[in-house]
């Protein structure tokens, strides 16, 4: 409560802002949106792991061929992984010229490679539920805030079973079976308030599992974070912390979602 006055303005823009891009951007510029931003979450985690050579812009540039991908009908996603592959090993190639260097290597390309498959490459699956129709993207996003709500109040109040005890000390097993129920209910609920072509039972389904995969992938990040001996992975939004931090939940649900949708709503 005591950041209750940093975080709600910060809520309230970040709300507004998410709406507008989300119902109103076409797809092109959505995209360029999502590349910026999903660039600031990939530079937080850079600033985590603490790479030993300057890896960022070839991170942004990998994350530029996943972007090309997502957008460009005629540029694949294998295409984008080959040319991430061939432009990596060259830069390791080539700057890999003494023993400290070599002792650090595969770490550093590990660690680049994290960037992309990690936030990039799952992160992307945004602009395709985008794609998709815009209430697919809320529907994702309302799912997601209520679960954690029901997380954190059923948690703090009757909370006594840690599941994550070095990743998330505050996270109990109570909290995530709350998660998963009110999850799923708030997928009836988003229907009301964002219709989509699929009936209530599988619409409730995917919203648990939603809400499921919203508590593994939240704590995934703060491994991160616990490893670099911080609390948030940035400080770009008052009381929110980084943009990582923001959107550590979808880095598993929105490529969720887009299979979920593609297999079983149609």
């Amino acid at each position: 409560m005591k950041d209750l006055g940093r975080r709600l303005p910060t809520t309230v823009v970040l709300i507004v802002f998410a709406y507008a891009a989300i119902r109103f951007l076409p797809v092109p510029w959505f995209a360029a949106l999502l590349f910026l931003l999903v660039s600031l979450a990939a530079w937080e985690l850079l600033r985590l792991t603490r790479p030993s050579r300057h890896v960022w812009p070839l991170a942004f540039g990998n994350g530029l061929l996943i972007a090309l991908a997502f957008t460009v009908p005629r540029f694949s996603i294998g295409l984008a992984l080959v040319g991430c592959l061939l432009a990596d090993g060259l830069y390791f190639l080539f700057t890999t010229s003494s023993k400290d260097r070599l002792d650090s290597f595969a770490r550093d390309w590990g660690i680049l490679a994290l960037a992309v498959m990690y936030i990039y490459f799952p992160l992307f699956f945004m602009l395709e539920l985008k794609k998709l129709g815009p209430n697919y993207l809320f529907f994702m996003i309302l799912v997601i805030a209520i679960g954690d709500s029901g997380a954190y109040f059923v948690g703090s109040a009757i909370g006594r079973h840690k599941i994550y005890p070095v990743a998330s000390p505050k996270k109990s097993l109570e909290g995530l079976v709350a998660a998963v129920l009110t999850a799923g209910l708030s997928g009836w609920l988003s229907l009301l308030l964002f219709p989509l072509p699929v009936a209530v039972p599988p619409a409730v389904a995917s919203a648990a599992l939603i809400g499921l995969f919203s508590q593994l992938s939240d704590p995934v990040e703060s491994l991160f974070k616990r490893a670099a001996g911080r609390k948030d992975s940035g400080t770009l939004l008052p009381g929110h912390g980084g943009v990582l931090d923001r959107v550590d939940s979808y880095i598993f649900c929105a490529p969720l979602l887009f299979f979920v949708v593609r297999c079983f709503w149609n």
